[in-house]
């Protein structure tokens, strides 16, 4: 119960994170990452060949760790991911008006019942606030007293399909998924500070084939994306613009880099 695996289906590469929970401290025990066959831009576009770059990524991660892997947190990205925010209504349940647990699941439910379409799914449904009968930015409601409980969210979504594929190749390698998080908050949740959550601040995460893009605007996501570009767009254009072969202009590209 204590220690949490991550796999990262990114744009180029699959990467594989396993960590421990001990005293209240994370420690990493085990990670690996290689370029992943079966996949562009963060979507499986060949389940065979992607099933042996995450068999063998776990491998090595499992021999660096000595923890063997059964179920996964899944790390995904693609253009295929979007947003919306979304309110949702419901009236307090208990007899003395008291909001509980359970409010806070139906007012989520209610968020998510949106026409997203036939081939869509979400993905995280995140609160931004909560609004008891008149009385807005409540940020947990649990205990406090109302008629009304309503709430805001940011729905990340992203395409049913490209997420089934994702979920068939690693089941065929005998895994289950824990959970399933879009990349770009994955990022901001372990890269931005409280502060510069409420202030608002936009956080890129710059892989090979995309850029996720998050707004963070009170604290919680308000705005996601993911554009098509990234890192091995730069290295093309350098191959281009110095005639040399791609291995030689990302050479170029990291020792520039370094350098400045």
């Amino acid at each position: 119960k204590d220690v949490t695996v991550a796999l990262d289906i990114g744009s180029t590469n699959i990467k594989v994170l396993i960590a421990r929970l001990q005293d209240n401290n994370i420690s990493v025990i085990g990670t690996h990452s290689i370029y992943g066959s079966g996949i562009k831009d963060g979507v499986i576009n060949n389940i065979d060949l992607a099933v042996e770059s995450i068999v063998e990524v776990l491998n090595k991660g499992e021999m660096m760790s000595g923890h063997p892997v059964s179920k996964v947190v899944v790390i995904t990205s693609g253009t295929h991911i979007a947003s919306l925010n979304s309110s949702g209504v419901v009236a307090v349940s208990s007899d003395d008006n008291e909001i509980s647990e359970s409010d806070i699941v139906r007012v989520k439910q209610a968020a998510e019942a949106i026409s997203l379409g036939a081939n869509r799914q979400i993905i995280h449904a995140i609160p931004k606030e909560f609004i008891v009968d008149t009385q807005r930015n409540i940020k947990n409601p649990i205990g406090m007293t109302g008629l009304r409980l309503e709430v805001e969210a940011n729905i990340i979504h992203g395409s049913s399909t490209i997420l089934k594929n994702i979920t068939k190749s690693i089941s065929q390698v005998g895994l289950s998924i824990e959970q399933v998080v879009y990349a770009g908050y994955a990022s901001a949740e372990a890269v931005l500070t409280e502060t510069e959550k409420n202030l608002g601040c936009l956080c890129l995460d710059i892989g090979g084939g995309t850029i996720d893009f998050i707004i963070y605007q009170k604290g919680t996501p308000s705005f996601c994306t993911v554009i098509p570009l990234g890192g091995q767009s730069i290295t093309n254009q350098v191959a281009i613009g110095l005639r040399t072969t791609i291995e030689k202009a990302e050479e170029v590209k990291l020792k520039y880099n370094r350098e400045y």
